[in-house]
């Protein structure tokens, strides 16, 4: 569903896009093109569009649309049927512009090779942009309706719905502009983008990838896809060949990186600015009403509580019968000796379905539709999109993009994206247009608590103590790497944003001893340092979307909190879960929450999610200590 906020000012669709940079991909040599994959496995995106001429044909029908919207300037205040209409036209107009660019965006992704699908994705920015400016006039005529004229009309049936819109408009008058000054900043739209744009390409396609001998001997490029296939290897010595070709990738461009880094920073900025904030990350708090303890309350438990991971990674040194430190590529290596699984992704839909099933058949049967209706884009071809994401609109089904491998890693990618598209169908069919979407503080939390419910099941199904190690060992796995690793990244987020703050220098040189002081602290001393992860911190796709990273971390301890109650079958939770995952955008971020039974306004959820990370590493040592003592 693709979600829209005040940070989208220069109408920055940003959707409900989760990236997995840790998702395997095929190694390119191996990758097959497109049309080797079987249909089954492709998403079917023909209900939205027969073909290309659907779309160019509909393109111009909404570009007049979008053009005749500013006909309706100077009438929002003339009676309530005059503004009902304006506010009707311009959900209208959303819905179908949401429909336009998410088609685009997913035929790009296909194949990001074809021009001709990169131009459609340019041509739906470029009218979120033109609508950006012809409807620049909107809000600025809407705080000029008297307040007590507002009230009245507001009990009207027909417009009693707007009540939460108008709420959050009125709550923002502040940072509302003039219609000029709106327009010059839609406007500005395009060109603040170009970074971002920048970086995708060349992170995605233009990099100069190197090749290395993997276990077998055999030759294969390193991409930020296959790169993470080698991560998961036994054998040392690729794993470290591996990371030394991917970083070294990356150190050859690491002044490009910077400046496409150091653009998104300067346009947070500038925006935040523009709207009369005093820092980026207050306009992205208010954005959703969230309070400023949000972040500083993630960002102060999880530094106090840093000694776990730590011993987490003292653990790894000694499970892996490390002699030297334990080097970055060592981290993703399962620290139980089992063989790897392979799943079908036949087997890894029954795994899926039968493992949420303590949301009740409600939910399930959502899932199972996604399935059944083609809306899965399971394996990876040439010049596909690397990662995994949910991607639909008021107008589509919630389509998913996978690059699926057959891993339990892979297994539990889905369940994660599904988890998102359920939130997605729920909330279109519960929601009128205006509330369609939901706020993105929360919408990674109904994909983690589905995550989550899914490996505690396969958890609870294991009576063999390896399997049991392994499984605790991913669920320790996925907390390191969304407690912890977006932690580290909200912290570089805020010093990033400082540096532009303050018009400081944003040299590669400045960028990467951020992020390397954060990695000293965080990971302790049985850790090393190589000096080509310094360049981590210009490679993370998730920095060009505006203090996104912590939304990970806080929406995991949500979750986990959310995932308890329905496990334990606690009276009324998968009711309220239900409520949640129906409520859309017609609540705050923070009283969704609290619907679903956790306040995010106090540190206790991120508690007692690290809590139940110790519990974890406790039981793994435990696990670990028995099996060597076994041997």
């Amino acid at each position: 569903m693709i979600i829209r906020t005040k940070l989208s000012d220069a109408a920055w669709r940003l959707a409900c896009l989760t990236l997995i940079t840790m998702t395997t991909l095929l190694p390119a040599a191996t990758t097959p093109e497109r049309s080797a994959i079987e249909e089954r496995h492709k998403w079917d995106l023909t209900p939205m569009y027969a073909n290309q001429a659907a779309w160019d044909a509909h393109y111009l029908q909404v570009e007049q649309q979008v053009a005749s919207f500013a006909r309706r300037k100077g009438t929002l205040g003339k009676s309530a049927a005059s503004l009902l209409a304006a506010l009707q036209h311009r959900d209208d107009i959303n819905v179908q512009l949401e429909k336009l660019g998410a088609y685009a965006m997913m035929r790009k992704d296909e194949d990001m090779r074809v021009p001709a699908s990169q131009a459609a994705s340019q041509r739906s920015q470029t009218l979120e942009v033109k609508y950006g400016e012809a409807a620049a006039w909107f809000q600025p005529e809407l705080l000029q309706i008297p307040d007590a004229r507002l009230r009245k009309w507001l009990q009207q049936a027909d417009l009693k719905v707007y009540a939460h819109f108008f709420d959050d408009l009125l709550r923002s008058r502040a940072h509302i502009l003039s219609p000029r000054e709106e327009e010059l900043l839609a406007m500005a739209g395009k060109a603040t983008e170009v970074s971002s744009e920048a970086f995708s390409l060349l992170s995605n396609t233009e990099l100069r990838w190197r090749t290395v001998k993997d276990a077998e001997n055999r030759d294969v490029e390193i991409t930020s896809s296959s790169y993470v296939q080698a991560m998961y290897s036994k054998d040392r010595r690729y794993r470290r060949d591996a990371f030394h070709a991917l970083y070294g990738s990356f150190q050859e461009v690491k002044n490009t990186l910077a400046a496409t880094l150091a653009g998104a920073m300067q346009r947070d900025w500038y925006y935040s600015k523009a709207r009369r904030y005093d820092t980026s990350l207050a306009r992205a708090l208010d954005a959703e009403n969230l309070p400023p303890g949000v972040y500083s309350n993630l960002l102060q438990a999880v530094d106090g509580r840093r000694q776990l991971l730590h011993r987490y990674v003292a653990l790894k040194k000694k499970a892996l019968g490390l002699t030297d430190q334990v080097h970055f590529y060592d981290l993703y290596v399962n620290l139980v000796d089992v063989s790897e699984r392979s799943y079908t992704f036949d087997q890894a839909r029954d795994l899926v379905l039968e493992g949420v099933k303590p949301f009740g058949p409600d939910y399930v049967a959502v899932m199972q539709k996604a399935f059944d209706s083609r809306w899965i884009d399971v394996f990876a071809n040439q010049g596909k999109r690397s990662g995994a994401y949910n991607m639909g609109t008021y107008l589509s089904a919630p389509y998913v993009l996978l690059n699926y491998q057959g891993t339990f890693n892979d297994v539990s990618t889905l369940a994660h994206e599904l988890g998102h598209a359920t939130q997605s169908w729920f909330s279109r069919e519960n929601q009128p247009p205006v509330y369609a979407g939901y706020p993105m503080f929360t919408a990674e939390v109904a994909s983690t608590a589905a995550e989550i419910v899914f490996k505690q099941s396969f958890l609870d199904r294991t009576r063999d103590p390896k399997e049991r190690a392994f499984l605790i060992n991913q669920m320790l796995e996925d907390m390191r790497g969304t407690i912890f690793r977006h932690t580290q990244f909200a912290e570089f987020d805020l010093a990033a944003h400082s540096l532009a703050e303050k018009g400081e220098p944003m040299t590669a040189e400045a960028l990467m001893k951020i992020g390397h002081d954060i990695n000293v602290r965080y990971y302790g001393p049985e850790f090393a340092l190589d000096p080509v992860l310094d360049v981590e911190s210009l490679r993370i796709p998730h920095y060009y979307r505006g203090y996104y990273v912590y939304r990970y971390a806080d929406s995991y301890c949500a979750a986990a909190a959310i995932a308890r109650r329905i496990i334990r079958q606690e009276p009324g939770a998968r009711e309220a879960w239900m409520k949640f995952l129906k409520t859309g955008n017609s609540r705050y971020a923070i009283d969704m929450l609290k619907v679903a039974g956790v306040d995010m306004t106090t540190p206790k959820p991120v508690e007692d999610a690290l809590a139940l990370f110790e519990q974890l590493l406790l039981e793994l040592e435990q696990l670990l200590d028995r099996q060597q003592t076994a041997k």
